[in-house]
């Protein structure tokens, strides 16, 4: 699963929907975490791609939602993809696994509508997806999405198989980027905190280089800066990319619990791959 972990690319729309021709399904782009629902008879289990666990100890209130979904009515076995939104919100998104059988070989709207089917006694972990026909229709949809809250839309294939290259996009309601922390900032407020404030930010280039992108000492007030420590993968909000190819204006959105260093790359962004 992990090697065929499906994620979304970031780039024109007009350049994908070149490759990835409508219609396309469109679904909102939510505030989260990407995790893995493992269900195995009564038992339940959340894990992100490199195996931080959800369980009821740790996060009780979002278990006491979920608990419903150790009804008979869903299968046995099942694997299912999706996104926790803190503090107790899940959103179920895709389907990978339905008792013995592997799904995903079969195309992404088939999956749609067994993840339906399967969750129709439970739709508020059913994530919305409408079928928009045209450029136009997905611009519209990303608009009515943002103006609800949301931070952008996804937007992807219908024919696709799990996993499948360049078959999902993103679009957001700003840019970020995810990246990783090369090294910290000793500063004077370090000094005599013991809290780190200033971090050095990195990503890899195509050809598996690290690339420093700028410094940054801002966060939201959400983020913790103790739990940000050399490797650690942030979120990223900037203005633009400046002439010596660093974030103009960046601060911290969050800390990336589901994401290691690896994929922190300079092609996220159509706008700092063209720098780089």
């Amino acid at each position: 699963m992990a090697e065929n972990y499906a994620r979304a690319v970031s780039m024109d729309l007009g350049e994908w929907l070149a490759s990835n021709p409508p219609p396309s399904l469109c679904e909102p782009k939510y505030d989260g975490f990407r995790v893995f629902l493992f269900k195995s008879g009564a038992k339940i289990l959340l894990a992100t791609r490199y195996a931080r666990i959800y369980s009821e100890n740790s996060h009780p209130a979002l278990f006491q939602k979920i608990k419903i979904l150790n009804s008979p009515d869903l299968s046995e076995k099942l694997i299912l993809d999706g996104e926790y939104i803190a503090p107790d919100h899940l959103k179920l998104f895709d389907v990978l696994r339905l008792d013995d059988h592997d799904v995903t070989e079969l195309a992404l709207y088939q999956r749609k509508a067994l993840l339906a089917k399967m969750l129709s006694s439970f739709p508020d972990f059913l994530v919305a997806t409408v079928e928009a026909k045209s450029y136009e229709e997905i611009l519209q949809y990303k608009e009515d999405t943002i103006k609800k809250g949301e931070e952008g839309i996804l937007v992807k294939n219908p024919s696709s198989k799990y996993g499948e290259k360049n078959a999902w996009l993103k679009l957001k309601r700003f840019e970020t980027i995810d990246c990783f922390v090369i090294r910290l900032e000793r500063t004077a407020d370090m000094d005599r905190s013991g809290v780190p404030h200033s971090w050095v930010l990195g990503l890899y280039d195509n050809s598996g280089q690290i690339v420093e992108v700028g410094k940054v000492g801002t966060y939201l007030k959400e983020v913790d800066p103790k739990k940000i420590q050399q490797y650690t993968v942030v979120e990223v909000k900037f203005q633009q990319i400046t002439e010596d190819k660093k974030l103009r204006m960046p601060h911290i959105v969050r800390i990336r619990e589901d994401k290691s260093p690896a994929e922190c790359l300079t092609s996220q962004s159509p706008s700092l791959g063209n720098k780089l």
